[in-house]
């Protein structure tokens, strides 16, 4: 009851400097300050926690990051080993010139400016590891003990550099042609601090999918991360579509079920628009308020 208990709470409790509650449970992804100040303004809460993605070679967002954390929320950063040329394309990072030690210069550079703004920080280094749509994702020549190396190699290389982060360890949900096991990726508990799960009601938006329920989207890969590890959980990518079934529904219904989910400790919501995919909370009046009623809990 522990994980249930911190979200009735955390309701109830004022972040630095806003004034509003905390959506409790949720944090958020989004792709500025001023999209979150929004989304808040219209959920009448502030998100505990804050997420954001970075690419590679790229130096670590030392602004934003502090003016996240002057709001008194928790940064989290997901941390994609690929590089964008000129023209907009992308290439992954190899993973065994990571674990060789190829990058180290860059790492202990975003290291130092994590230490400079001397906040804790949660990074998702290489989340959906596991799956086959991504230029860094698994292969021949990205095997899963290329994998294990190279985060111990970034997660050792930080150690060095003192800087204050946890290493958020998160796969997606399991999918049919999965082809490597949790456990083959898991680079061991004395190298992770938190495990977390990507996962998305797609409803009818391709025709690889049906509409799934919270419960049916999270529940078989929650079940799976408790028998690898005790370590905490959250749920690092949570969203849901309206076309194809009732989204406010959805929400509704991850909100009566998240108590089941024990060692979640934290949800957050994809508040992004993905090409011709939705996922935002706003996406209609009655998705926003099931979510509003939802933080209000």
């Amino acid at each position: 009851m522990f994980v249930w208990l911190w979200f009735a709470v955390a309701t109830l409790t004022l972040v630095s400097g806003t004034g509003a509650r905390t959506c409790g449970i949720f944090g958020v992804t989004v792709n500025s300050s001023v999209v979150l100040r929004q989304v808040e303004q219209k959920l009448g809460c502030t998100f505990a926690a804050v997420r954001w993605f970075q690419d590679w070679n790229t130096p670590f967002n030392q602004a934003y990051a502090s003016e996240i954390t002057a709001r008194g929320q928790d940064l989290e950063l997901s941390w994609q080993p690929r590089i964008r040329n000129a023209r907009g394309q992308f290439t992954g990072v190899p993973y065994r010139e990571i674990a060789q030690g190829k990058h180290d210069a860059y790492l202990r550079k975003f290291a130092q400016k994590i230490w400079q703004v001397g906040t804790p920080i949660n990074i998702s280094f290489a989340p959906e590891m596991n799956g086959n749509w991504g230029v860094y994702q698994l292969g021949p020549s990205n095997t899963p003990a290329d994998f294990v190396r190279a985060w111990q190699q970034l997660v050792r290389v930080f150690r060095s550099e003192r800087a204050p982060v946890r290493w958020i360890w998160a796969v997606n949900i399991q999918f049919p042609d999965m082809k490597n096991s949790y456990r083959s990726l898991y680079p061991g508990d004395a190298w992770v601090d938190e495990v977390g799960l990507d996962g998305y009601n797609w409803g009818t938006t391709h025709s690889w999918n049906r509409w799934l329920s919270f419960q049916d989207t999270f529940g078989p890969s929650y079940q799976e991360l408790k028998r690898l590890t005790t370590k905490p959980i959250q749920l690092g990518e949570v969203g849901s579509v309206e076309p194809g079934g009732d989204k406010a529904r959805w929400i509704k219904e991850m909100c009566r079920d998240l108590p089941g989910f024990k060692r979640v400790r934290r949800a957050f919501w994809f508040h992004l628009k993905d090409g011709a995919v939705d996922w935002r909370i706003t996406t209609s009046a009655a998705s926003l308020e099931a979510f509003r009623n939802c933080t209000a809990r």
